[in-house]
């Protein structure tokens, strides 16, 4: 689905109708939350305006008064910040990530991976990122590899990196995999216990009717349980998707 907005100009957005809902979304969410935009639309007439991109990116946005009405992140640190901070409802986790090691054209191994280029989101910004570093040196990678990784702004940056060719491996998420289509064979899914959780929380941001707009999404994206299991994540509280 056809991304409704450029974030450039979310900031001179006058305030609309609830029927055009502006969510930021982080990349690895981005294209499940294309199809529930087309759902939703489908079944209630509503549209969804999305911007994708980096978690830690958002959060200063929105910090700075950024006009999104709600905000779907890669972890649960950044929403729980802005509720500390008076911005927003309550946070709430929606669903845990899974990291996956992608080597097209190589049997994917993270205890051997192909010489060359590693591509893994920017970990101060990307929780993914930070995942992929943790995984590296869980797996004893990371002092040999540190000198090969190339760095994503987010993870859907180092998704392309891979997809190009400019990397020869990435650490990426395991729903891009499942939304391009890509071979189980070419890649590995990383073990929960090899990094911290990756779990997902979103922020309601807007107030009044669209807060209450924001909410009923919020709600029924609760429910798509389908969608979620289709790009392999996990609710949370299962598959080693727990709280610490």
């Amino acid at each position: 689905m056809r991304l409704v907005i450029a974030l450039l100009c979310l900031f001179c957005l006058p305030v609309q109708a609830t029927e055009n809902l502006r969510i930021a979304v982080a990349a690895n969410l981005l294209p499940v939350m294309e199809r529930m935009a087309d759902r939703y639309q489908r079944e209630t007439g509503i549209t969804l305006q999305l911007a994708g991109g980096s978690t830690g990116a958002f959060y200063e946005q929105i910090r700075r008064g950024a006009p999104f009405d709600l905000f779907y992140a890669a972890d649960a640190e950044r929403p729980a910040l802005l509720t500390a901070a008076s911005i927003g409802q309550p946070a709430r986790p929606y669903a845990c990530g899974r990291l996956a090691l992608w080597t097209p054209g190589h049997a994917p191994d993270l205890h051997q991976l192909p010489p060359g280029r590693i591509a893994i989101a920017q970990p101060d910004t990307a929780p993914y990122g930070r995942a992929a570093q943790q995984a590296l040196q869980h797996a004893g990678r990371w002092a040999v590899e540190r000198a090969d990784v190339v760095y994503g702004q987010d993870i859907g940056q180092a998704f392309q990196f891979v997809a190009s060719g400019n990397a020869v491996a990435g650490l990426v998420a395991l729903s891009q995999l499942r939304a391009a289509g890509i071979d189980a064979g070419q890649f590995q899914v990383i073990p929960v216990n090899h990094h911290a959780p990756l779990i997902q929380a979103r922020l309601v941001l807007a107030e009044g009717e669209r807060g209450a707009a924001a909410t009923a999404f919020a709600e029924w994206f609760d429910r798509q349980h389908d969608i979620l299991d289709d790009f392999g994540y996990a609710r949370p509280g299962e598959n080693g998707c727990a709280r610490r």
